[in-house]
């Protein structure tokens, strides 16, 4: 884009002479001397190359080729305003993006009371959300095409980090499936049976791995990727799965999955973010999310039952 010959003040300068006719009067408008409104005028005529002011008098008349001109000024300056107040409106969270990333767990079960707080707040805000493996997350924020994620996976040490909850992962199978009868299950009963797991790219697969040790590695595995692809398939029958103790809560107490007795693993739900200060947008989020701004649906707690 070429850069203009002009500035924005020669601009005001000409468009407050064409408007009033009177040097004197433009330059008590724009608070300067009459030799300052005059000299921005002489230059903007040598930057454009046409003479836009004749004198008749004490006023000043527009020539043709000054009162074509100054309606397209009107409209650069008018441009110009709105620029400034599209900044102040971004400024005062009237309006801007925010562009979020969220794991499957804390997009279905932690981040939407956040959001719906957000946008309860700040409606002209237009939001964005990515669901995807903390992974995936992590470099999304880290690169900037996300202002900030929420994840149970590990962290990029490269990132800001601020834990919010811990959830819990647990074991369970549908109350007729053969582990759900098993008292003191081991790795050889859980390597006769189908493990319904998301794939290796899950962060939550170290976690199962820590839960079932060797058996791990040895069990027959169904990879289903999204957790809530887990959770059916195991309403179904189809076998065994770790799942958020979120996501299973209803289902065990409606007596659709039993829990299994496997101590469960507690991970930590984090959002993360880049160093250093961001949009208007994000810090607001960013505040609400870490900086114990009270919801109307409570804290989140890794029950899901409320405030902690």
């Amino acid at each position: 884009m070429r850069k203009p010959a002009f500035t924005l003040e020669q601009l005001r300068s000409f468009v407050a002479v064409a408007e009033s006719e009177h040097i004197s009067r433009a330059a008590a408008s724009l608070f300067l001397t009459q030799g300052a409104v005059t000299q921005q005028i002489r230059h903007f005529e040598q930057a454009v190359g046409v003479q836009l002011l004749e004198r008749d008098g004490r006023r000043v008349r527009l020539t043709d080729a000054g009162r074509s001109l100054a309606e397209t000024c009107r409209a650069a300056l008018r441009a110009v305003e709105v620029i400034e107040d599209s900044a102040q409106a971004a400024k005062q969270l009237q309006a801007g993006s925010l562009h979020l990333g969220a794991s499957p767990t804390c997009a279905t079960y932690y981040v939407p009371p956040y959001l719906a707080e957000f946008t309860r707040r700040h409606p002209g805000i237009k939001l964005s959300i990515v669901v995807e493996p903390s992974a995936d997350l992590n470099r999304g924020v880290l690169t900037g095409t996300l202002d900030c994620a929420v994840i149970e996976g590990a962290i990029d040490p490269q990132l800001l980090a601020v834990e919010l909850t811990k959830d819990e992962l647990v074991l369970v199978a549908h109350r007729d499936h053969p582990l759900a009868h098993v008292q003191h299950p081991g790795p050889a009963d859980f390597i006769a049976h189908r493990y319904l797991g998301r794939g290796p790219q899950w962060s939550a697969e170290r976690n199962v791995r820590e839960m079932l040790g060797d058996a791990y590695d040895a069990v027959d595995t169904l990879n289903l990727g999204h957790p809530e692809y887990v959770r059916a398939a195991t309403l179904a029958g189809l076998g065994f799965a770790a799942l958020s103790k979120r996501a299973v809560a209803a289902d065990i107490s409606a007596g659709f999955l039993k829990r299994l007795p496997v101590a469960p693993v507690a991970r930590s739900i984090t959002a993360v973010r880049r160093h250093g200060r961001g949009g208007p947008a994000q810090e607001s989020f960013w505040e609400m999310l870490t900086g114990g701004h009270a919801l109307v649906s409570g804290k989140m707690r890794a029950d899901g039952r409320g405030k902690s």
